[in-house]
C-alpha cells in the first residue's frame, strides 16, 4: 500500500512541477555599455512566455575586477527586447542598467541608476578599454523618505474623518 502511495505522489510531482530542463540556453552575448568599457557578458536561458533570465558579469577594463551580474529580458510587443539587469559593484551597491534591445541588430540604448540615460549600448564588441569602466552610485539605494509616510498616514486619518462624516448624515 505505502509503495502505491509513493508512486502516485511521484507521479503527481513529476505531471505538477515544472520541469528543470524546460529552460533552455541560448547562449552567452556580450554587450558593451558605451561610451564606458564595460562589456555585458550573459548567459540568456529562455523560461516561458517571451521571458529570458541572464547571469554573467560586468567585465571592467584596465585590471579592474570582474562584477556579478543578473537580470531579467522580456520581449515587448513591438518586438524589442528590455533588460533588467543588476550589477553588483565592488562596494556592494547594486548597478540598476535598463536597456532596450533592437532584434534585427542587437543593439540598443542603456539607462542605469548611475545617472547615465540613454548610452548607446553595442553587441558584440571588439576593443572595449578606451572607454574606461563605468562607475556605479555612489551612494546605497536610497531608505524610504519618512516624510512621504507621514503624508500618507495624514491622508489616510482625512478619509477616516470623511467617512465618518458621511456616515452621521446618512444616519
Amino acid at each position: 500500500m505505502k509503495r502505491a502511495m509513493f508512486g502516485v505522489l511521484v507521479l503527481a510531482a513529476s505531471v505538477l512541477v515544472p520541469s528543470v530542463s524546460s529552460a533552455q540556453s541560448l547562449g552567452t552575448f556580450r554587450w558593451q555599455l558605451q561610451p564606458y568599457g564595460s562589456v555585458l557578458t550573459l548567459n540568456v536561458t529562455q523560461q516561458q512566455n517571451g521571458v529570458y533570465t541572464l547571469d554573467g558579469f560586468e567585465a571592467q577594463c584596465g585590471g579592474n575586477a570582474s562584477l556579478p551580474a543578473s537580470g531579467t529580458a522580456v520581449v515587448q510587443p513591438n518586438g524589442d527586447v528590455m533588460l533588467g539587469v543588476t550589477t553588483i559593484t565592488i562596494q556592494g551597491r547594486g548597478l540598476h542598467t535598463r536597456a532596450t534591445i533592437n532584434t534585427s541588430n542587437y543593439n540598443g540604448f542603456w539607462s542605469d541608476n548611475a545617472n547615465n540615460v540613454s548610452q548607446p549600448l553595442l553587441f558584440n564588441p571588439g576593443n572595449t578599454c578606451p572607454g574606461g569602466p563605468r562607475t556605479g552610485p555612489t551612494s546605497p539605494d536610497p531608505a524610504p523618505v519618512g516624510d512621504a509616510t507621514a503624508a500618507l498616514l495624514a491622508q489616510i486619518a482625512e478619509l477616516r474623518a470623511q467617512i465618518a462624516a458621511l456616515g452621521a448624515k446618512q444616519q
